[in-house]
């Protein structure tokens, strides 16, 4: 009934049109489109609506999308499939998910694109009980075993520290592109499992797949928790080169890790300033970290000031100088710090750790001694301290950035949110459960050791997603090798 009405030529030289603004990004231009499109009614056909859905999606405007997606007179799959991605690409999740479970209440059918994208949702929350739900259905609808569900499948249990599913997933693909190798080896790689990572790479290599750019990441990333500098050096300069692959700022930045790793930090300072990524932040913040690791304060506060030059309201920066400063019982420096902090208008982000236990999730904050389990909690934490205090455990003062007594530094150790989320976890999960918590910071140096030494002391594996990485921690040993 439609095209009786709408001028089919035009609908298809806007749907050109837009599908060009999606993959250039002129969201300028899509918005002129857009309202071509609205002056002789095109914005109701289904495939004119899918691709503005797409094209809002690409150029980050995802409230758009779903305005363009509302208006349709006829939804199918393709277009419910679009606003799931734009929510997506925009890492509105939560949002995502809830619209897969709209369109099963519509009575569509999800196609193997859909449940791709409910699955990137999935790994974009950590969300393994929903991605496991995702992956019985596509069993049931005979979706498996498309290539998108099973490359969505890797990455949701990559990044929900499930790598050995990944694995299992890879295995089983009846074929392979560049996707399902670097979504591999870029899982293992943020597992800390860099030996998996370069063998699944030279795995690539003798099945003649060629690496990307992406792949290199990986690589690299893997050299640097093994601390092989001249391997590193090798694919930066050497194979890459004869690859054709320009190296970016991603492979730099790993080489600055790699440089750091062996504690060669003078060195990482001179190739940050001799390969042109001076100005990189992430780059910078890696040296710095390193300088805690190596406890080079020294190089530590002059870089440190570096990157406030570059971005002067990184929280993360003040926090690792405070610290710098706590450790040397400089307290006159943690003050400067703080008002430095305050001049400038910056306050530090609170801790929040949170963890899935059943259907629920439980979020924990620093310092928040009104949670509903709180009493529960902390009856735990003190049993679990006290009992590895009997293998070695020291709480660790200089990550509280406070001048007080010790006693108060020790409780103020115990409402760190990491620590609240795994007392929860053992709490009210079955004996031998793995406990898995996902946090908005850095683990702290102190919740990486007591965790280590809980692992032990309770027989559990420990899997914790913080900004920088996966720590899997098993039998009192991190996948990280201690250093992050």
């Amino acid at each position: 009934m439609y095209c009786q009405c709408a001028h089919v030529e035009d609908a298809v030289k806007v749907f050109e049109i837009l599908g060009h603004c999606a993959s250039t990004k002129e969201l300028l231009l899509g918005r002129q489109v857009h309202a071509q499109a609205l002056k002789r009614r095109l914005e109701l056909s289904v495939y004119v609506g899918s691709a503005l859905v797409d094209m809002y999606g690409k150029c980050e405007c995802a409230y758009d999308a779903s305005s363009a997606f509302e208006v349709l007179l006829e939804k199918n799959v393709v277009s419910w499939t679009a606003v799931m991605t734009a929510y997506t690409q925009n890492e509105l999740f939560e949002e995502a998910l809830q619209l897969f479970l709209d369109l099963k209440m519509e009575g569509v059918q999800p196609n193997e694109f859909t449940y791709a994208v409910a699955l990137n949702s999935c790994a974009g929350l950590a969300a393994l009980k929903n991605g496991n739900a995702l992956s019985a259905s596509t069993m049931k609808t005979g979706h498996w075993g498309a290539l998108s569900v099973c490359n969505a499948l890797i990455n949701m249990y990559a990044k929900s520290g499930s790598i050995n599913d990944a694995w299992r997933v890879f295995l089983s693909m009846p074929w392979r592109d560049m996707v399902s190798w670097n979504s591999i080896i870029i899982g293992y790689a943020h597992h800390g499992l860099a030996r998996e990572a370069m063998s699944v790479f030279h795995d690539m290599l003798f099945a003649e797949e060629t690496p990307s750019y992406v792949t290199f990441v990986g690589v690299l990333s893997a050299c640097a928790q093994l601390g092989l500098v001249d391997e590193g050096l090798y694919y930066l300069n050497t194979m890459m080169k004869e690859m054709g692959i320009k190296p970016g700022r991603e492979h730099y930045t790993c080489m600055v890790g790699l440089l750091c790793r062996d504690g060669r930090l003078d060195e990482a300072e001179h190739f940050i300033l001799g390969n042109y990524i001076g100005t990189d932040v992430v780059a910078w913040k890696s040296l710095l970290g390193s300088c805690q690791v190596y406890k080079n304060y020294g190089l530590g506060h002059r870089v440190a000031e570096q990157i406030l030059q570059l971005k002067p309201n990184d929280v993360g920066t003040y926090v690792m100088l405070s610290n710098m400063y706590a450790r040397a019982n400089r307290w006159d420096g943690v003050v400067k710090v703080r008002k430095l902090m305050k001049e400038r208008g910056v306050r530090k982000e609170s801790g929040v750790s949170w963890i899935q236990v059943g259907s629920e999730v439980q979020v924990f904050t620093s310092d928040d001694k009104n949670h509903q389990w709180i009493n529960q909690i902390m009856r735990k934490l003190r049993e679990l301290i006290d009992q590895i205090k009997g293998i070695g455990y020291v709480p660790n003062f200089a990550v509280v950035l406070h001048d007080v007594e010790d006693e108060q530094k020790a409780e103020h150790l115990m409402y760190h949110s990491e620590k609240m989320a795994l007392a929860f976890g053992l709490i009210h999960s079955p004996e031998g459960a793995t406990i898995r918590i996902m946090k908005n910071l850095r683990i702290c140096d102190d919740c990486h050791v007591a965790m280590k030494l809980i692992s032990l002391v309770t027989r559990r594996r420990i899997v914790v997603r913080d900004t920088v990485r996966f720590h899997c921690i098993e039998d009192g040993v991190c996948s990280c090798d201690d250093h992050w």
